[in-house]
C-alpha cells in the first residue's frame, strides 16, 4: 500500500470514492479529471476547493488504484480565547471492495504527523463510529441540544427592533451575519472562525427560488443581533431552522417575533442551540410538548500539539502541574510535560521526569483540555490516572463552554 497527498489528476477519483461512500450524485461526473480538477481550482466553491492539496488517499502497490481518500482542511479554530489552526477531516471513504484493508488507518497514519508538522493546535470530525477514531487519538467533542417548540407556546416579547429578509440584491446582509457570527466565535471552544470562502451563501440566496428564508434582525439602534435560516419540512407542519444565532437575549427574541408570526399554517420549529444557552429561564412553558430537547453528539476532537494547546489553554488561578501524555500516532506529544502558571495563564511547559500528577492518553487529554468534561468525572474514565488533589488538576482540566456549527 502506498499513502500520499494526491495529485491534480487525481481529485476527481476523491469525490468520486466520497460519492459512492456518501450516496450522493456527482452534477460534474461527466467531465474529465482534468476538466474537473480545473473548474475547482479556478472556481472555488468552499475551503475544500482551496486546499485541495491536503487530500490524502492510499493506493494499492501500482500508485494508481486509489482504495481510500480524506482531506485535512485547515480551519482557524476558537480555543481558551486564542485563534488557532485546527485540521477538519471531511470525506473519509473507501470503496467497499478494499474496507478493512487498512487504507484510512494509512492516511491517518501520514496525516497526523504532517498536520503537527503544519503547526496545527486540533483536529476535528464528524465520526461514523467513535470507537473507529478512537484508534487515532479523537474524543467526543462539542454536543448540541436539538429543540423542538410547539410555535403556539412560544414567547411574543415586544423588542423594538425588527427582522429584515435576505433577498438578491440586498446589501449589508454579509457585514451583519459575520457581526453576529463572531460573538459565538469567540464564545465556544471548538467554534470555527469562518473566513470569506464560508460566507458565499449569503451572495447566492434567493429565497424565491430556494424555499428558504434567511432574516437578520437588527435592534432599534440598527446593531445586528440574531440570524436564522429556515424552511419548511415536507408535510409543512415544521419549520426547520438551519442556522440560529443571536447575540443576546433581543437578538433572541427579535427572531422568535418573527417566527410567531407562522403560526397561523405551521405547528412546530425546530433548531439546534449549544448545550450552555441555557433557554430554561426564558421559555414560558415547557409541559404538553411544548418543548422538547434532545442532547446529540456533535463530533470529535483531538489535540495535535500537546505543548501547543497547554500554552495556549485558559488556566484557573496559579498554580503546577506534571501532565503525562501518551500518544500513538504524534511521537513528539509523548511525555511529561510541567506546565506552570499564574493568574490564569501559562508561564513555562517543559519536559520532566518528575513525578505525574496525572497520566492520560491523548483522547482523555483531548477531551479534558477542550472542556467537555471536568476531573469528576475521571472515576469513569480508565485512562485517566489522578495522583494528586483534585482540586490541583481542576486549575487545567475544568469543563469550559464548547459547540462547533461547521460541517466539513
Amino acid at each position: 500500500m502506498i499513502v500520499r497527498k494526491i495529485r491534480p489528476e487525481e481529485l476527481k477519483r476523491t469525490e468520486e470514492l466520497s460519492a459512492h461512500a456518501f450516496e450522493f450524485r456527482m452534477s460534474d461526473a461527466e467531465k474529465s479529471a482534468e476538466e474537473f480538477a480545473q473548474e475547482r481550482m479556478n472556481h472555488p466553491q468552499a475551503a475544500q476547493d482551496v486546499n485541495w492539496r491536503e487530500h490524502w488517499a492510499a493506493f494499492l502497490d501500482d500508485d494508481k488504484t486509489m482504495t481510500s481518500t480524506f482531506i485535512a482542511i485547515p480551519y482557524r479554530m476558537h480555543f481558551d480565547g486564542h485563534d488557532t489552526l485546527m485540521m477538519g477531516i471531511g470525506g473519509v471513504s473507501t470503496l467497499p471492495q478494499y474496507r478493512r484493508s487498512g487504507g484510512v488507518r494509512g492516511c491517518f497514519e501520514s496525516a497526523l504527523p504532517d498536520m503537527y508538522a503544519q503547526g496545527a493546535a486540533f483536529s476535528y470530525l464528524y465520526p461514523f463510529s467513535t470507537a473507529f477514531y478512537r484508534k487515532f487519538g479523537y474524543e467526543l467533542g462539542c454536543e448540541r441540544n436539538d429543540y423542538r417548540f410547539k410555535l403556539a407556546g412560544m414567547p411574543k416579547v415586544e423588542t423594538g427592533g425588527c427582522c429584515d429578509l435576505l433577498e438578491p440584491g440586498k446589501e449589508g446582509f454579509r457585514e451583519a451575519i459575520r457581526v453576529i457570527d463572531a460573538v459565538w466565535q469567540r464564545r465556544f471552544n471548538c467554534m470555527v472562525i469562518d473566513g470569506e470562502i464560508e460566507y458565499q451563501w449569503i451572495d447566492k440566496a434567493n429565497p424565491f427560488r430556494d424555499a428558504e428564508y434567511t432574516y437578520v434582525y437588527r435592534s432599534a439602534q440598527g446593531n445586528p443581533k440574531g440570524y436564522m435560516t429556515y424552511e419548511s419540512d415536507k408535510s409543512g407542519e415544521t419549520v426547520k431552522c438551519r442556522r440560529f444565532v443571536f447575540v443576546d437575549i433581543e437578538g433572541f427574541y427579535g427572531l422568535m417575533n418573527l417566527l410567531h408570526t407562522l403560526a397561523s399554517d405551521r405547528a412546530y420549529i425546530t433548531m439546534t442551540l449549544p448545550v450552555d444557552v441555557e433557554l430554561g429561564a426564558i421559555l414560558p412553558e415547557w409541559s404538553q410538548g411544548v418543548v422538547e430537547c434532545a442532547r446529540r453528539q456533535a463530533g470529535m476532537v483531538r489535540v495535535v500539539n500537546v505543548v501547543q494547546v497547554l500554552k495556549m489553554a485558559r488556566m484557573r488561578g496559579t498554580g503546577e502541574l506534571v501532565i503525562g501524555v501518551t500518544d500513538g500516532q504524534i511521537a513528539p506529544n509523548n511525555g511529561r510535560f510541567a506546565v506552570r502558571f499564574e493568574n490564569d495563564v501559562t508561564t513555562d511547559v517543559s519536559l520532566t521526569d518528575a513525578p505525574c500528577d496525572i497520566e492520560l492518553t491523548v483522547q482523555e487529554f483531548s477531551r479534558l483540555i477542550c472542556g467537555r468534561s471536568d476531573l469528576r468525572a475521571a472515576a469513569y474514565l480508565p485512562d485517566v490516572k489522578l495522583h494528586c488533589e483534585l482540586a490541583r488538576a481542576e486549575k487545567v482540566f475544568y469543563k469550559k463552554p464548547m459547540y462547533i456549527s461547521r460541517h466539513f
